[in-house]
């Protein structure tokens, strides 16, 4: 394919971290790679004070009049003006807006496709759900979203959930599934010594290293943990000492977590962080025997993603996006419960060489399905389709105006 100039969306960038922050820089970073030239649209985060972008690919950012400090978006007239602008500039081939739910976004959709003409593709993070309050937000959302042509999902849970939202509104406009990419590269298992150093240095030598990295909100489960592990401990016989619990994260539930530790002595085999930066995460994967990911509405579990790549087994919960991910008892245990979670960690603490096999099987799995240059070739396709697409319907309109113009 021709080099082209994408215009990648969001409301949702750096300096905020989370999961659409990194798949976007790690996507435009590899569009680069390709020979491609993106450009990132979002805005200006000025409660986070000054910031430098120092990106290989340009960073546009507009300021909106309306600043909504609770969700990270912002909108404006002069922002839209200001994008209307940048696209006259900078002839767009393409637009991959990110998130559905991004005012943001959903406004570039509507300047680059009902203005410029350049088509657009959107890649739903999220889950919409049953809100309270869907008989006025359903119609509202999928009014707003018309001007998409190729919708994107990040698992099979999300684009179900996507034509569900859409429903008849959807009309002939596709949702493919494409995942999160992964560098394998950067992302890998350890070397012997490096793992070694690793867990030396977070005190550890023969333990079986339990590993949960995240937000802790009701969503993610980390404040059920302790309860899911002491119960592991009880049912496998494995003595409190041969395993340690690592925690990194913060949130609205971690008040809850430290109070389960308490009450289940879970805490003294435990180790509690803070957020870290991603940078820091590799050493922790290496440390690890395995990785929890408990929550119920994981709609794609990077940190699954990580673990795989890293050759760590992961334990989590077979309704969410982690299914996709997950091969259940090849490259991890998938539950149906947190029953069923304390039954896939009892099995884990004692069949440690199985924790070994599925390791290397998850591995395997990451490098073929989800590396960059797999999800860049599945995203690449979905472009040129779009592309084509709109040249189609573009000529389509021209060829009826022409038979309207010479009719009698």
């Amino acid at each position: 394919m021709e080099s082209l100039k994408i215009a990648i969306a969001s409301d949702w960038f750096y300096p905020k971290i989370g999961g659409i922050e990194s798949h976007i820089d790690e996507l435009a970073r590899n569009l680069i790679l390709m020979g491609h030239e993106p450009y990132v649209i979002t805005h200006d985060y000025r409660h986070m004070g000054a910031y430098v972008d120092s990106f290989p690919y340009p960073v546009v950012r507009f300021r909106g009049t309306f600043y909504f400090r609770k969700w990270h978006a912002s909108i404006g007239f002069g922002q839209l003006w200001g994008i209307n602008e940048l696209y006259k500039r900078a002839g767009f081939d393409i637009t991959h807006v990110h998130s559905i739910y991004s005012p943001l976004a959903v406004a570039v959709s509507k300047i680059s496709r009902g203005i410029r003409n350049v088509p657009v593709v959107a890649t739903n993070h999220s889950f919409y759900g049953k809100p309270p309050l869907d008989f006025l937000i359903g119609p509202f959302v999928r009014h707003h979203l018309n001007r998409i042509d190729t919708f994107v999902a990040v698992s099979t849970p999300v684009a179900r959930d996507t034509r569900n939202l859409l429903g008849n509104k959807l009309g002939g406009r596709s949702v493919h599934v494409v995942p999160n990419g992964i560098d394998v590269r950067k992302w890998r298992p350890p070397e012997p010594e490096e793992r070694e150093e690793a867990r030396r240095k977070i005190g550890v030598r023969d333990e079986i290293v339990v590993l949960y990295l995240g937000r802790m909100t009701e969503r993610k489960q980390a404040h059920r943990i302790p309860v899911m592990v002491n119960g592991a401990l009880k049912r496998s016989g494995i003595p409190k000492s041969r395993v340690r619990l690592i925690l990194v994260g913060n949130g609205p539930m971690r008040p809850v977590l430290e109070r389960n530790l308490r009450k289940t002595g879970i805490g003294e085999i435990t180790e509690l962080y803070d957020f870290m930066e991603r940078g820091r995460l590799l050493p922790l994967y290496w440390a690890a025997d395995l990785v929890l990911v408990p929550g119920i509405l994981e709609t794609f579990s990077v940190v699954g993603l990580e673990a795989m790549s890293t050759g760590r087994p992961v334990i989590g919960r077979n309704e969410s996006g982690l299914s996709d991910i997950i091969i259940n008892g090849v490259t991890g245990l998938l539950a149906e419960s947190e029953e069923s979670m304390v039954e896939s960690l009892a099995t884990a603490f004692r069949e440690r060489e199985r924790l070994i096999a599925m390791g290397r099987e998850a591995r395997k799995r990451a490098e073929k399905e989800f590396s960059w240059d797999v999800v860049l070739r599945k995203l690449l396709r979905i472009y040129k389709r779009t592309m084509d697409m709109r040249d189609e319907v573009d000529r389509r309109y021209v060829l009826y105006k022409l038979v309207q113009g010479i009719g009698p």
